[in-house]
């Protein structure tokens, strides 16, 4: 069996996206031939090639065949991570047989023959769209038209006249030669309906490990929020076929990124650099990643990305992915078993909440959604609607599920069941309500109630009043009379993503802030125009997005700064975060240097050729921590050692000049949690 008939696959397997590689549409295949010549190849390889301009450009070959050639099934990696060109390119570069080249991309892109047959009569780009959403390609750009359109005339299957193109003498032969998918045929050849094809691999030993372990408690205790997983540079709003890059492919971007470890200030300025991403947007993105797994700490103050993590991310592993976030996260593949017929995003999202007790906001449901579909577990019907496929439905039956609230088998009321495992608000938690409300129209109490919890999260006496003539939310810093400060907040919730201009009246608020006598005013909302910004500035006023809110309480779970220290929130201009920012960047590097120092302890006390008895001098801790950046300051240094050696403490002994371990790190550890929770039972009179 000759290499292209062999590699035809059915629709429903077939590639929705065609590469693209640099280059002028009649250089197109030239630039191919280097490509594949330059394989055999592994990571780190370059190959110079040429673009449309004329310049040459120094590309990272793997990217290329990673990001442009592997869906078309042109090269494949080997488990050594090696790429290699498929057996269909290794035959066309032996024959530059363009026909079969040709064939044999339609027997592994979607409309491919099916927009070529169309093309000479259909060219305006708005019937194009249309025709594709025939045949289940959403698509809001016209990317991947012109991307199959270069390829007919690198392939010399159509020419340009004037504003149309007709089909050459090969076009024409190539449609004589292949089987062409009719609109019906393309929504009947479902992964949904092919039962007896569907198969599941084998999940890897530490997936099946982890599944093993999901108890029912233990299910239960899953995380709700995937957070924030940035789409690319601006693609705020857009959907996946609008992207142009799939969710994987989103986490394996920030992934590669972050490439062999970085520190956090290094990671920002690379994600800044690739994807424009502000420091707000990069710390969510960090909290986001850590929790999933694929990020943590590799070495003192530097991240890498997990080995197991990363092996997820490797092509043809999107199942066990999908095994793997099911064992972090709640309402994975349990939303497989609800998906049956096109189901909306919006009925997922009330099930996850009425049936799970999982208040998760669209976003997040589409988060899910977008790894289920990577992994073919569900199908695109349109932007809003999804169904299972079986390959879903043998994950679903494969895998341990929380049962409904109301189908218990402990016997449980559903009220006991939400009850008995509600465990304190965590950041998390409050960024997914604040974002679920922040783009409803008719959730403004909602909203407001939000934005109030998330200021008590952060230590202030939150007053949610609302209604006409009064402040939505009132802040108290409940300080000394010296230092204590109110003030008053707007919550404004834009099914846009941008507050109206018209919606906030400055005049308003002002009487607002002198009837409650607050020293501050703040208006959260999901986004802000221009204008807007300029008017709260001129009046006084600072401004605070949804995602800015959230990516503050994630730093404030870790790291929380004093009422005194929040403050600066209120006082900068407009919506500059570049102060509060600092303010937990230095309460971050305190905790650091905390743990850096209990780690040096540590180890002093356990070396086998301990000096001093296993203590430590003052001057080698500095010695010791020099690499640190920024250097920790001789002051910074005895105030953590001084907390350390603290009696409440007691994670170290001081003798002299020199320190030495007290206790072990888990004892630490449980006394400052018993403090914790002993605060935590303190009740505001």
């Amino acid at each position: 069996m000759d290499p292209v008939s062999s590699e035809r696959k059915p629709w429903a397997e077939r590639s929705q996206t065609i590469g693209a590689l640099p280059g002028k549409r009649d250089n197109l295949l030239a630039v191919l031939r280097v490509v594949l010549e330059s394989l055999p190849a592994g990571p780190g390889t370059r190959v110079s090639l040429v673009r449309a301009n004329g310049a040459s450009v120094d590309a990272d070959l793997e990217e290329v065949c990673k990001r442009q050639l592997s869906a078309m099934g042109l090269v494949s990696r080997r488990r050594d991570g090696v790429w290699v060109p498929a057996a269909a390119a290794s035959s066309w570069l032996a024959d530059e047989s363009s026909q079969s080249l040709a064939v044999y991309l339609q027997g592994r892109v979607k409309f491919f023959g099916e927009l070529l047959q169309a093309l000479p009569e259909t060219h305006a780009r708005a019937d194009l769209l249309e025709k594709a959403k025939s045949f289940g390609l959403f698509w809001t750009s016209p990317d991947q038209i012109h991307r199959r359109i270069t390829w007919f005339t690198a392939l010399g299957l159509v020419e340009r006249w004037g504003n149309r193109y007709v089909l050459t003498t090969s076009g024409e032969a190539f449609l004589g030669e292949v089987i062409l998918t009719s609109p019906d045929e393309a929504a009947k050849s479902s992964l949904f309906t092919r039962l007896d094809e569907a198969e599941l691999p084998e999940p890897a030993d530490w997936v099946a490990r982890r599944i093993r372990e999901l108890t029912s408690v233990a299910l239960r205790g899953r995380k709700s929020l995937i957070g924030y997983i940035p789409r690319g540079r601006n693609a705020r709003g857009r959907d996946e076929a609008g992207a142009g890059q799939s969710l994987i492919e989103s986490v394996k971007a920030v992934c590669d990124i972050l490439g062999g470890g970085a520190t956090a200030e290094e990671f920002f300025e690379r994600c800044n650099a690739r994807l424009g991403m502000k420091k707000s947007s990069f710390n969510s993105t960090l909290h986001s990643f850590r929790h999933l797994g694929a990020i943590d700490l590799v070495a003192f103050q530097r991240y890498g990305v997990s080995a197991e993590f990363s092996g997820l991310l490797e092509l043809g592993n999107e199942i066990d992915l999908v095994r793997y976030l099911h064992t972090r996260y709640a309402f994975v593949a349990e939303m497989l078993g609800h998906a049956d017929a096109a189901t909306p995003v919006g009925e997922l999202v009330r099930i996850a909440k009425e049936q799970y007790g999982q208040p998760l906001s669209d976003a997040e449901v589409r988060t899910r959604l977008g790894f289920l579909n990577d992994a073919g577990l569900v199908e695109r019907i349109d932007w809003m609607r999804y169904r299972t496929t079986e390959l879903g439905r043998l994950l679903a039956a494969e895998l341990p599920l929380s049962e409904p609230l109301g189908e218990r088998a402990d016997g449980a009321t559903d009220e006991e069941a939400v009850n008995a495992d509600d465990p304190p608000a965590t950041a998390e938690t409050l960024a997914g309500q604040l974002r679920a409300c922040a783009y409803r129209s008719d959730a403004s109490e909602e909203f407001e109630a939000a934005v109030a919890t998330a200021f008590r999260f952060l230590g202030f006496r939150a007053e949610h009043l609302g209604g006409s003539g009064r402040t939505d939310v009132l802040l108290t810093a409940e300080l000394a009379a010296a230092e204590r400060y109110q003030a008053i907040v707007e919550v404004k919730s834009s099914a846009a993503g941008v507050v109206a201009e018209n919606s906030i009246k400055f005049d308003a608020l002002k009487d607002h802030q002198r009837k409650h006598l607050a020293d501050y005013g703040l208006v959260v909302g999901p986004g802000f125009g221009g204008r807007i910004r300029d008017w709260a500035v001129n009046n006084g006023f600072t401004l605070l997005t949804v995602d800015d809110l959230a990516a503050l309480l994630c730093r404030h779970q870790i790291s929380p700064l004093t009422l005194t220290e929040l403050r600066v929130l209120f006082e900068r201009t407009g919506d500059d975060l570049t102060d509060i920012e600092e303010q937990y960047n230095g309460a971050e590097r305190s905790i650091d240097l905390i743990t850096r120092l209990m780690e040096l302890l540590y180890n002093e006390a356990n070396d086998e050729e301990p000096l001093k008895g296993g203590a430590i001098s003052r001057e080698n801790i500095s010695y010791a921590l020099r690499s640190m950046n920024p250097r920790p300051t001789k002051a910074a240094i005895d105030e953590c050692l001084q907390l350390l050696t603290h009696d409440l403490v007691r994670g170290a002994v001081q003798d002299g000049p020199h320190y030495r371990l007290a206790d072990a790190p888990s004892n630490v550890m449980r006394r400052l949690a018993g403090l914790g929770m002993a605060l935590g039972r303190f009740q505001r009179v």
